[in-house]
Formats: structure tokens, C-alpha cells, sequence
């Protein structure tokens, strides 16, 4: 319910304080007029800094409250008392120059007692309540932008200023609160803002959101700052970007309006053929590498193999001494190196590792997913999962583990060259198609 409690007017501005209600919630916004300068020296004096911002709306207010007494509130007084009164951390852009033209001045070192004169604030709310308060924790839980960006009707909006300074003429300073109530959740957001000219440009962010139902809100604060000349050649980058793409924009429409297709402009169609040329030099000599590699490391395998079992075969026949059957890791590590060497070649395989292979199982119908299944999966969870792709990867567990047991790593998938991912693991895990322990090694669900 939204209600307008008072209105009165007050040196020509109009104060206004509002309710709504959200649930067990109460959400208020107070505004009312800047501060009179002799509460604002007499506040400098308790809070121990020389000045205080121009602006300063003591008495606005943005506060949630819940009906057991417990909340959090947005004030100017607590955000400043966040203001490091110890230390002047920013110096204006002039600075330099300043004392500089004033090295033989005695006084010009001079300085009075230091402070942030920039207002700069970390505050993130006050916790309200009389023997109850909201428990503060972390949580790796984090604030849905996705939703926030639906479509929702706004039930109660308002925006309050906190305190604001031009910095002397040198920028600005100033805090402020915001919040929306949508019907199923309200959102915040308590932003410090900080230019000053030709030096940075600093913002400190405060996010609070509620769902309708849950038992708490999620506060997220974020810090960013950047110096304008750092600002200043990302803008001229953007410039020339942009001046690159008008041109080649006025060439496809100049192309066009002579009677040629936009393909046929000379410009797009020699930087398409260098572009390729690039990619098919990069991945052909990358593949070549590739190919030398396996091939050098697969001869040396084999013939490695081959020596030894022949070695066995040897002591056989001269010793009489019977050979133990391969265990299950060396028939793993059997089957692995016949399926890497299928790219090149099918080298004979020695009687005794034959006989202790496993059998072929008779063939199988396998298992695909389908579309309906694939769109079930969040779109956190499958991100750009393809679903041919998926089938190909799932068919390739259910061909490995139709004959053999036991569970696969991730290595060993990569090596046995199936189309293994993170996203299409997860993607089948959510669909309790495989089971992944805590070494990552992974086996279907039956």
C-alpha cells in the first residue's frame, strides 16, 4: 500500500516521506531539505573533519524495515562517518603546477590537517533493530541480473539523495539510494559516485535484493575507479573503431547504390581472404605439429610394446614359467593406446595382451537425448551446449562403458579422443545420465 504521510514545504522545497508495503516488509523514503550550516559545522566538529559536503541532507532516509523491528537503512550520516578522516589520498589535477610555482614560498608546504576531501565511502547500510538485527554472512550465492532484467510491473520507486559536493569546482562527489518494488522482489542500489576533473573517476556500489518468500536478502558491493587518461585512450580506440567501420559502411552502401552487392565490395572481400589466410597458416602449422608429435610418441609406444612382449614370449617358452593375465589398469592402458593409434595405423597386437584383451560384446542400440530434454537443463547449466554434439559425446560413454567397467577420467576421455567438455558434463549430470566423484572421474548412471 503506498500512502503519502506528510508533505509540508520548507524554504521553498518540498519535503515528502513514503511508505509501501512488501510482504512483512516497510519500505520508507524520507526527503527532506539540505542541512543549515551551523548543523553541518557542528557535525564537522563531532565527526572530527575540517569540512563536510555542500549538499548534506541529514535528515533523508531510505529504510526496510520488518515488522519484527529488524532492517537496514540508508543514511548521510553513517555513510560519512565510513570517510577516511586521517589521509587526502587524491590530489587535483593542478596540483603539481600549483606548488611548483610556488617552490620559493616558505608557506607553500604548509598544509592543513589532512582528510579525504573526495567524501569517499565504503558504506553498505546500517543495521537497524532493538535487541534483533539482520545476521550478516557470506555466501557464494549471488544477485540474478537475469531477472532483474524482466519485464515487471514497478509497484513503489524513489530515489534519494544523500549528500552531494562540486569539490571546490573540481568534480564532483555524491551518494545516493534507489529502489523498485516489483511484485515479486525489490531491488537496491546505493551508489557513491567520484569525478574529479582530469585526475579519476571512482564509483562504489551497494546492490540489495529480496525475493517475496525467502527467509533473506542478498548485499553485493563492488568497487571500480579508472584515471581519465586511461579513460581517454579507450575512447579514442572506440573513435577509430567506430571511424573504421562507418568507412567500410559508406563503402558497402556507396557499392550498392552503383548496382553492386555488398559481398563484391573489394575492401570486405580482401580483408575476409587475409583474415582466413591467417587462421589456415595459424591451424595448418599447428596441426602439422600436432601430427609429428602423436606419430613420434605412438612408434616409440608400440615399439616399446612389442619389446616387451616378446620378452614375455621368450621367457615362456625357454623358463616354462607362466605369465599372470594383464590386470584390469594394464588392459585399460592396452585398450587406450590401440584406440590412439587407430588415426594411423592397426598394429598387431601380441598373442599374450590378445588373450587378455576383452571379448567384443555384441552390438547395441544407444541411448540420444532429445530437444525437450536438452531445453530442461537451466541455461546456467548447459550454456552453448549443442545437442548433436551432446549425443556424440553421450554415445561415446555408452560405447566405452558397454565394454568396460569401472569409471573414466576426464584425461583418458580426451585421449581416447571423445568430445569431452565441461558444460556437457554438467549438463548430464543434471540429468542423472552420469556420476562424477570427487577425483572427476566420471560413469554412467544406469
Amino acid at each position: 500500500m503506498l500512502s503519502s504521510l506528510s508533505t509540508m514545504m520548507s524554504h521553498g522545497f518540498k519535503s515528502s516521506k513514503q511508505d509501501f508495503n512488501f510482504g512483512p516488509w516497510k519500505v520508507t523514503a524520507a526527503k527532506n531539505h539540505i542541512m543549515k550550516s551551523k548543523d553541518i559545522e557542528r557535525l564537522a566538529e563531532e565527526m572530527n573533519m575540517p569540512s563536510l559536503p555542500e549538499m548534506l541532507f541529514g535528515d533523508n532516509i531510505l529504510r526496510i524495515q520488518h515488522t519484527d523491528g529488524y532492517g537496514i537503512e540508508f543514511n548521510a550520516i553513517d555513510a560519512l562517518k565510513r570517510v577516511n578522516n586521517m589521509e587526502d589520498a587524491v590530489k587535483v589535477a593542478c596540483a603539481q603546477e600549483w606548488q611548483e610555482s610556488r617552490a620559493d614560498c616558505e608557506h607553500s608546504k604548509e598544509v592543513a590537517k589532512p582528510y579525504d576531501w573526495t567524501y569517499t565511502t565504503d558504506y553498505k547500510g546500517t543495521m537497524i533493530g532493538d535487541g534483533m538485527q539482520i545476521k550478516v554472512s557470506e555466501t557464494t550465492e549471488r544477485i540474478d541480473m537475469e531477472k532483474l532484467k524482466a519485464r515487471e510491473q514497478i509497484m513503489f520507486f524513489d530515489d534519494v539523495l544523500l549528500f552531494e559536493d562540486e569539490l571546490h569546482d573540481h568534480g564532483v562527489s555524491m551518494i545516493s539510494v534507489k529502489i523498485r518494488v516489483m511484485p515479486t522482489s525489490f531491488f537496491l542500489l546505493l551508489r557513491f559516485f567520484l569525478r574529479v576533473d582530469g585526475v579519476l573517476i571512482r564509483i562504489n556500489d551497494t546492490r540489495l535484493y529480496h525475493e517475496a518468500g525467502k527467509n533473506y536478502m542478498l548485499r553485493e558491493f563492488s568497487t571500480r575507479e579508472s584515471k581519465i587518461s586511461e579513460l581517454k585512450f579507450q575512447k579514442s580506440q572506440a573513435d577509430l573503431e567506430y571511424i573504421e567501420k562507418r568507412l567500410k559502411l559508406d563503402f558497402i552502401n556507396s557499392t550498392a547504390e552503383n548496382g553492386g552487392s555488398a559481398e563484391e565490395n573489394p575492401a570486405v572481400v580482401l580483408e575476409n581472404l587475409r583474415s582466413l589466410k591467417a587462421k589456415h597458416a595459424a591451424l595448418s602449422s599447428q596441426v602439422k605439429e600436432i601430427a609429428a608429435a602423436q606419430k613420434e610418441s605412438m612408434d616409440s609406444i608400440r615399439n616399446n610394446l612389442e619389446s616387451v612382449m616378446k620378452v614375455i614370449q621368450n621367457v615362456q617358452q625357454t623358463a616354462d614359467v607362466e605369465v599372470q593375465p594383464l590386470t584390469e589398469s594394464e588392459r585399460e592402458s592396452v585398450e587406450l593406446l590401440l584406440a590412439s593409434a587407430l588415426i594411423q595405423t592397426t598394429p598387431e597386437v601380441p598373442t599374450a595382451v590378445a588373450a587378455a584383451g576383452h571379448q567384443q560384446p555384441p552390438s547395441c542400440e544407444y541411448k540420444e537425448l532429445s530437444v525437450a530434454m536438452l531445453e530442461a537443463v537451466p541455461s546456467s547449466v548447459r550454456t552453448n551446449v549443442k545437442l548433436a554434439d551432446l549425443n556424440m559425446f553421450y554415445q561415446q560413454l555408452q560405447q566405452h562403458f558397454s565394454k568396460n567397467s569401472g569409471s573414466l577420467s576426464v584425461q583418458k576421455m580426451k585421449l581416447l579422443k571423445m568430445k569431452v567438455s565441461d558444460a556437457k558434463l554438467r549438463v548430464l549430470q543434471h540429468l542423472s545420465l552420469v556420476e562424477q566423484d570427487r577425483k572427476g572421474n566420471v560413469r554412467l548412471v544406469k
